[in-house]
């Protein structure tokens, strides 16, 4: 899927972390915005050494953890699961052949990771190839575990890429629904993410 960015809005204010509260008298989830605490976002260079380094060390456990969660198949938890061992193991490869421009961004609540993506930085039209949010926070009935991890991380990117002038952005999806509704556009001929290596 591509975005074009020449005209993308921003949405002030609407990927805070929040959770959700069951509510006594219903049984029902609600949704809580957390005010007091805010996204914090990371790029590691995967060319600079340094880099690659901390990305082992604060970023490959737990996408190798995230690999391990189990969830009911089928399910955003599954996918999130799967789509965080192909990303561990597309930058391994990455590290290995020494591939230009990429990059790991992440972003984290309170010192831990909740979404990580990996992106090919290329002019003129960079690639989100692979991007995976933690897959607790998407299990069925959660309300301990931060939500909009995911939603924070891609909508910090697009707001990176746009004020550095960048007219446009793709993204490998598995999910066109969720990203249609959100300004994305699928592009023709497209491969699905997990269907080819992204690199």
């Amino acid at each position: 899927m591509f975005l074009d960015l020449q005209n993308y809005p921003y949405i002030s204010n609407d990927f805070r972390p929040y959770f959700f509260e069951r509510d006594l008298a219903t049984g029902n989830l609600i949704r809580v915005p957390d005010v007091q605490n805010s996204f914090q976002f990371k790029t590691y260079n995967l060319e600079s050494l340094d880099d690659a380094a901390l990305y082992r060390v604060e970023v490959r456990p737990v996408l190798l953890e995230w690999r391990g969660t189990i969830a009911p198949l089928d399910s955003e938890a599954d996918s999130a699961s799967f789509l965080s061992g192909s990303m561990a193991d597309s930058i391994d490869f990455c590290l290995k052949e020494k591939l230009p421009l990429r990059k790991v961004h992440i972003v984290t609540y309170r010192g831990n990771v909740e979404a990580v993506s990996y992106v090919n930085n290329a002019d003129p039209v960079p690639k989100i190839e692979l991007m995976a949010a933690n897959p607790e926070g998407m299990l069925e009935g959660q309300t301990a575990i931060v939500k909009g991890g995911g939603s924070s991380l891609l909508e910090g990117i697009v707001r990176g890429y746009q004020a550095e002038g960048r007219g446009r952005v793709r993204l490998y999806s598995i999910n066109d629904k969720y990203y249609s509704k959100r300004g994305w556009q699928a592009e023709p001929n497209r491969s699905a993410c997990g269907n080819t290596p992204p690199f």
